[in-house]
């Protein structure tokens, strides 16, 4: 999934062999294009539970908390009880954030990504890079 049409028509070409995979082009908002009439046609069942979520180079580049939190929500939102998330976000703290920038986003702590996490449904059990570009960080559903 891909707020981008070159990233997205990349991603169809490069999963072409594979009849199990989706590429979804999204709204840069939430997860809604994974929700939509594309599942009826799949003959995918509601409700849509997805065991593992990833994320990397994406959330590092959003300059607004409140964006990175929402979509947060959504994946926890589609995830199954006990299933993980796991994503990178930007650690680092000594970046200089402009508000319009969408190449250096907000960055966490690792008190800011466990309080994300618990706000938004979800068990931080690991982390690795707390302070580097490079944050990662494994949220499980409860």
């Amino acid at each position: 999934m891909d707020i981008s049409d070159e990233m997205t028509r990349q991603a169809k070409q490069a999963v072409a062999d594979f009849p199990n995979a989706h590429v979804f082009r999204n709204n840069g908002k939430d997860l809604s294009a994974v929700s939509g009439p594309w599942r009826r046609r799949l003959g995918i069942g509601e409700p849509l539970e997805i065991d593992f979520a990833f994320s990397f180079m994406v959330f590092q580049h959003i300059p607004s908390r409140e964006i990175i939190e929402n979509y947060v929500r959504e994946v926890h939102r589609l995830l199954r009880p006990g299933a993980l998330f796991k994503f990178q976000v930007q650690g680092c703290c000594n970046v200089a954030h402009e508000p319009q920038n969408s190449w250096v986003g907000v960055s966490f702590t690792e008190q800011e990504a466990r309080r994300m996490a618990q706000e938004c449904g979800f068990e931080m059990r690991h982390q690795y890079g707390a302070g580097d570009q490079y944050y990662w960080l494994w949220f499980f559903k409860k």
